[in-house]
Parts: C-alpha cells; structure tokens; sequence
C-alpha cells in the first residue's frame, strides 16, 4: 500500500499484521496469519492449547503494533468532547445534526477479506459515527465476498444502516488498476 501513495508525510500507516520484509530470517518475520476464535465463550480462556494460532495472540507475540487502538481512542474522544460542546451551548439536542457537523475521519481498507478473524480491529474502527469508511474490492464476486464477511463482523442491521440513506458511514468502490 504504501508504494500507491507519492506523498507518505501525511499518512498515518498501522501494519496490524505485520509488513513484509523478503530480507529477514523466519524467526524475525512478523507476519500474523491466524484463525478465528473456535470456541465457545465461556471457554476461550480455560483451553488455551492453540492460543498461538489466532490472530489476537500473533500481534501481540509479534509486536505488530497497534497504533490503530491510539487512533479509536482519539476518534471517540474528539465525537464525545463535540457532543458535550453542542450538547452544553444548546438544550435542543439533536444527535443526527451533531454526527453531520462532527470532525468525520476516514479510513480506507485495501485488498482485505474484511474476515471475521479481524472482527476486533474491523468493529474498532468501523463503528464510529465520525468514521466514514471506503472499503476497495477488484470486482463484483470480490464485493460479494467482503459484504458477506461484514454482515459477520457487525451484523446485518448496522451493515444497511451504515451503507444507505443519512447514516451511511461506509461505501464499497471499485479498485482502478
């Protein structure tokens, strides 16, 4: 991704699962790829025997980075700080009126499944009101498969809430070549 951009200076790049390096050794790689959650809640933290096989453990172990949690916590702050502003200058308190004059922040997803392994990271980021979202696919079957796999993350209602009418917070566009 970051060779599509000339001028880097003003963006702002978390490699949440690590970046790849064809110059260091398989110990120093840190590629995360790792499955989803299997078991049932009341026992994720009671068998730990594959820990080390989901994405969670990976960043961590990995020290992939997580810059994007630092981002989240700035994108509610500045929301929750305007919302009392407005909330305190006026009694009439309208919240579509506050997300629609919010300092919105964009995020831009490339070339990612947005699968249900990432769901963590993926609701993190994508379930801000003052987050507008463009997610790129190569073709339709492409789309097809990142919707499916959306309605997994955040669930069928947010999904069309946030891609239509006043609320759209996410759209799908077309990758040029």
């Amino acid at each position: 991704m970051e060779r599509v951009y000339i001028d880097k200076s003003n963006m702002d790049i978390d490699f949440i699962h690590g970046k790849a390096n064809k110059d260091l050794e398989i110990e120093k790689n840190n590629m995360v790829l790792g499955i989803d959650e299997f078991l049932p809640a009341e026992k994720q933290n009671i068998n730990v025997e594959f820990v080390e096989f989901k994405k969670f453990y990976q960043r961590i172990y990995k020290e992939t980075g997580c810059k994007y949690k630092n981002w989240v916590d700035e994108i509610k702050s500045e929301h929750s700080l305007y919302v009392k502003k407005i909330a305190k200058a006026n009694f009439l308190y309208d919240e579509a009126m506050i997300c629609k004059n919010c300092k919105k922040h964009n995020l831009y997803i490339f070339g990612h499944s947005l699968d249900v392994t990432d769901g963590d990271i993926l609701r993190d980021l994508i379930l801000n009101d003052n987050v507008s979202t463009t997610i790129f696919y190569h073709n339709k079957e492409n789309m097809g498969k990142q919707i499916t796999n959306l309605v997994k993350v955040v669930g069928e209602n947010e999904l069309i809430g946030r891609t239509g009418g006043s609320t759209r917070t996410i759209k799908f566009k077309l990758q040029k070549n």
